[in-house]
């Protein structure tokens, strides 16, 4: 058949068709050679380490406190507080929270983001998590049994209620990027979901002008806007299921030696499922809790460097958000197509594993880039941005077309100049990035400054033990790596058409052998990591 007989067909087909060969010409290319599709992982954390130098001892008793501390919790050695709340899970599980794990290797397969050992000494009170669906399930058990369909009725309301948020969350996401994206020569990677998440956390505790400096550069009005906010995002993007992971969790860790008003712990627990840990950050106990913590909630995937998550005996508290997103591939990538070829790297020119494959898809173009998604089943997708020849990388960090590139930013209008439906033939190449840096200026260049500030700082909803509460230190470090099976990542921060049939209208080589950008998405459009591959 001719070309031109090939692209007058294909313009008689409908969306559905559409959707329907985008798989099927994968999968009838890779028949010879089934690969289960893996895991499309990728897990980012957030902690906030706030500390201040203790000038003198505080006791704790059982009286009721002056000032903004209402009532407070006394931690009895040994004691762990439950508090079960309703956490709006959409399977109705619940989770058993009295008891601890002996340590035992967690098989994620099954994941029960409670099960991880405390020490006696730390005291803990809990949010409740909802268990997993589809417990004992095969992936293809889960997918065509009614399990998947009971979850999926369940979750859809969820995922609605959330897309009606990511345009007011955009502004936020773009500067999140462009923050902690650009750089000369080194690969980036970040979370802005997972930021989001924490600094929502951080507006809870603080007020006054602590609290507006962070409203403000999270772009939302006022604190029960943001609590809405947050419990639609944490529900639309918790998934614990057979087929995918996405487990969000949040925690903060505080100094035994200050009382802490347990309004503002309950409101923790019950708007943003935050679990607080109260113990002595002196001892080696306390840290170790923490970075058992952190890497329990991020799969293992960044044990080397939360080793270095220590807690300071001059630390008040930290704030930790994490997120460990599993997902598969809606398509297979063929392991024996995958060739060595060179990338044109900003340092280097480099050999890299190259995958290949052949799609029928949407094509985002505009003068800056191009750009298209691969689909995650029962979530979201990957979108790859290439620059076009003479755009700097960095550029795409902030600018609002990559937004409008993911296809749940376009759906709800009637013409998109820049997207056109093509077959692709695309190359990608296997990669591990890493990338660390300091987000104190990044405070600073968004206007969080009062928080930086002893003098100024406001953080008496949490406790009014301590005057001159500021953020100490404010690091982030993530790594993202993809192969013919999926997506691994983690990271950590010390302190985010209408009409009928689309016309085929190009014919496109799609050859990501140069720095490109990446976007990971949430099935709500939620933004669950972004990054730069400059250099393999």
């Amino acid at each position: 058949m001719k070309s031109e007989e090939l692209f007058e067909v294909l313009g008689d087909i409908n969306e559905n068709d559409i959707k329907i060969a985008a798989t099927f010409t994968t999968k009838k290319k890779l028949s010879k050679v089934r690969l289960l599709p893996y895991a499309c992982a990728a897990a980012a954390l957030l902690i906030v380490i706030i500390s201040i130098p203790m000038i003198m001892t505080f006791n704790i008793d059982d009286t009721e406190q002056t000032g903004n501390t209402t009532s407070v919790i006394t931690a009895d050695p040994g004691m762990v507080y439950d508090i079960i709340l309703d956490s709006g899970d959409p399977s109705g599980n619940t989770t058993d929270n009295s008891v601890d794990t002996d340590g035992s290797p967690v098989t994620y397969d099954d994941f029960y983001p409670n099960d991880y050992t405390v020490p006696e000494n730390i005291r803990v009170i809990r949010a409740d998590i909802p268990n997993p669906s589809g417990t004992n399930m095969t992936s293809q058990e889960f997918l065509n049994g009614e399990a998947h369909w009971e979850w999926w009725c369940d979750y859809k309301e969820w995922f609605s209620a959330s897309q009606e948020l990511d345009h007011d969350l955009n502004d936020y996401y773009l500067s999140m990027m462009e923050q902690t994206l650009v750089s000369d020569e080194k690969n980036t990677v970040c979370s802005p979901l997972n930021t989001f998440i924490a600094f929502s956390v951080l507006a809870e505790i603080s007020d006054g002008n602590t609290r507006q400096q962070i409203l403000d550069m999270l772009g939302v009005s006022d604190i029960e806007n943001l609590r809405t906010i947050v419990s639609t995002l944490w529900n639309s993007n918790y998934i614990n299921t057979p087929e995918i992971k996405s487990i969000l969790a949040n925690s903060i860790w505080l100094n035994e030696s200050l009382t802490y008003n347990d309004d503002t712990l309950n409101t923790l627990a019950d708007k943003y499922y935050a679990t607080s840990f109260i113990g002595d950050p002196g001892n080696t106990d306390m840290s170790e809790a923490l970075q058992n913590w952190t890497n329990h909630n991020t799969g293992g995937l960044l044990e080397e460097s939360v080793k270095e998550l220590n807690l300071d005996p001059t630390t008040v508290m930290a704030i930790v958000s994490t997120i460990y997103y599993k997902a598969m591939w809606s398509f297979e990538f063929n392991e024996e197509a995958t060739t060595q070829e060179m990338f044109h790297g900003i340092c280097r020119d480099s050999v890299a594993d190259m995958m290949h494959t052949d799609l029928l898809c949407s094509v985002y173009r505009t003068e800056n880039f191009t750009s298209l998604g691969l689909p995650l089943t029962d979530s979201g997708s990957m979108y790859f941005y290439l620059p076009n020849d003479g755009v700097d990388i960095n550029s795409l960090a902030s600018d609002p077309y990559i937004i409008n590139a993911i296809e749940h930013h376009t759906l709800e209008e009637h013409y998109d100049e820049h997207r056109k439906n093509c077959i692709v033939h695309m190359s990608v190449p296997k990669f591990n990035i890493s990338y660390k840096t300091d987000l104190l200026d990044m405070l600073t260049v968004l206007g969080v400054t009062d928080s930086l500030d002893p003098k100024l700082s406001d953080f008496t909803p949490l406790t009014g033990d301590a005057d001159e509460i500021y953020i100490s230190r404010a690091e982030h470090a993530a790594m993202v790596e993809i192969d013919e099976h999926g997506v691994t990542g983690a990271a950590y921060t010390d302190i985010m058409l209408e009409g009928g049939a689309p016309e085929i209208e190009d014919e496109i080589d799609f050859i990501l052998d140069r720095p490109f950008m990446f976007i990971i998405t949430g099935y709500d459009g939620s933004i669950l990591f972004s990054g730069i591959v400059r250099n393999i």
